[in-house]
This record gives C-alpha cells, structure tokens and sequence, in this order.
C-alpha cells in the first residue's frame, strides 16, 4: 500500500512539474499574459485617429478633449504596479497619491489630441489662444460641476466610460479635458487665464475635504482618484505657469523645478506611449518633430500649499 501511494506521489509531482515547464517555456515565447493587439490593429487604428486629428481646426481640437478615446488608447506607461495605502483616518498617503497624480499626468500627455492642441494653441497670437481657451474652460467646468454635484449627492459610482449618445461628454471626460486645459494654459504661460486656474483649484481643495467625509470606503476611493479634480502636478503647472509674477523672488524657488519636457508630434508613427512602443516592436519616431511642454515632474502637498500661499500674498 505504501509503495502504491509513493508511485501516486511520483506521479503527481511529475505532472505538476510538466505543467509547469510546458507554462514557462510558453511564457519564455510570449512573456504577455494576454495577447497584445496586432502590429497591423494598432497601425490602422492610429493611422486613422491622426488623419481624423488632422482635419480638425483649432477649436474643433480642443473641444475633442473631453472625449474619453483619447484617453483609453494608447494610454500611460506601463509600470511595476503600485499599492495603494491608506493612513490612520482611511485616506490614501502622500505617497500613493502621488504615483497616482503622475499617472493622471501621463495619461494626459499620452493623448495625441493633447498634443495637437497644445501645439495648434501655441502657433496663434496669444491673447487668441488664451480667449479660446477661456472659453473652453468655462465650458468644461460647468459641465463637469453639474455632473460631479449631481453624483456627490448621490455617492453614484455610475461613471459612464463613453460619451452620451446625444454626444455629450461625460464626467471622466470633462475631468480629463480640465486637466488638459490647466497643463496647456500653464505650459504656454496664458497668465490672463489665471484666475480660472485658481478658481479651479479652490474646487479641488473643496472636493478634497468633502470626498474626506465619505464614510463608504468603496465610494471614497472612487472619488479620491478617478472623480476629484485634485491633483498636484496639474494644479500646480497651471497655477505657476499662468501666474503673472513668476519672476518674483518668492517664487524663485518653483523657476527651476518648472521644466521643459519633449513630446513626439502628434501625427508621428509612434509615440512614447504607444502599445508597439511599449511592446518594444516600435521606437518613437522624431522625424515629425518634437512638441515642447512644460510642467512641475514632482509636487508634494507641502510644496502646493506653500505655492498656493505666496500666489495669495500681495
């Protein structure tokens, strides 16, 4: 009986031990859990997004920042992965926030109609652009406002992904076009925007103490990272970037920390964040030429409030 349950063992062992090397031999071959979209799906796919891009006016673009395509494909880079932690009171720590706040920052400038706003904005005369874009703001803001109070009420988690079928934007996609306009205007230094942008972030520090009060934990999370429009890099891109007294002393500190960063053109081949990219069968393709922006690579709480204070002074 003994040796019958040792060959059993044997033979267990030995299966287990095939399964697992015919498993790695296969992930050896293809180290992707999943099957990536083909060489030839992605080409098309973006092919056709950057001649569509291509037909578009200035306005006609940046209105196209509210729609939510832009943002889900390619999408940001792929990273190690990060777990979220929560401090004593429930809420999420500074550090997590913070890799959270870079991930909403790329998946901003991974958007190819990001791109071509920025630079369809940066060739008109300024006082242009920024009306343009004023307008665009106000639009976005309350049209994500009535969409976040009605929410907030609520405590909905219905956060539709797509835009409505009479096409209107929907509140991710308004989020993620303020975003983009908060960037776009701090980049480009429309300082008469100002006032908008600090209109903006005082919503996000509201947001910020209301989402704090919500007691269901599922609900909270929701609306700390995907709802709020409280972000670090963001608000304080757009804060300094359009603020008229970036040459003050008090604000000296923030001049070398407000960096220019290199995007590949909107319309080239691949882009840094591009699935082929990303997959290592593309490289980026400068041979379009490189858009410039500029935004803060780090801000913690501490560093935004003490922005915040000085840009308050008199």
């Amino acid at each position: 009986m003994k040796k019958a349950h040792i060959v059993i063992g044997v033979l267990i062992i030995a299966t287990v031990a095939h399964i697992f090397v015919r498993y790695f031999h296969k992930m050896a071959q293809n180290p992707f859990v999943y099957d990536p979209p083909s060489n030839v799906v992605i080409e098309e796919h973006l092919g056709k997004q950057i001649n569509y891009l291509k037909t578009l006016s200035e306005i006609e673009t940046v209105q196209h920042l509210s729609k939510m395509e832009y943002y889900l494909y390619p999408g940001g880079k792929i990273g190690k992965g990060t777990l979220f932690e929560l401090d004593a009171e429930g809420n999420y720590t500074a550090e997590s926030l913070s890799v959270q706040h870079r991930g909403e920052l790329e998946k901003i400038l991974s958007s190819r109609v990001f791109r071509k706003s920025l630079q369809d904005l940066g060739k008109l005369p300024k006082k242009q652009a920024s009306g343009l874009l004023a307008n665009e703001l106000d639009t976005a803001l309350s049209g994500y406002l009535e969409l976040y109070n009605g929410f907030f009420e609520t405590q909905s988690l219905d956060f539709t992904k797509g835009e409505l079928e009479d096409g209107k934007p929907v509140l991710h996609g308004l989020r993620n076009k303020l975003f983009a306009l908060t960037l776009i205007a701090g980049s480009l230094e429309f300082t008469d925007i100002h006032e908008r942008i600090k209109s903006i972030d005082a919503i996000a520090k509201r947001q910020e103490i209301e989402i704090r009060r919500i007691e269901d934990m599922h609900v909270k999370i929701h609306y700390s990272l995907g709802v709020s429009l409280h972000n670090n890099l963001v608000l304080a891109s757009g804060l300094y970037g359009t603020s008229p007294r970036k040459g003050s002393a008090e604000l000296r500190p923030f001049a070398n920390r407000f960096t220019d960063h290199k995007l590949v053109d909107f319309s080239a081949h691949a882009t840094e964040y591009d699935v082929p990219v990303r997959h290592g069968v593309w490289t980026p393709t400068p041979d379009k030429g490189y858009i410039n922006v500029r935004y803060f690579d780090k801000m913690t709480y501490e560093d935004l409030d003490k922005l915040r204070h000085i840009l308050d002074s008199p």
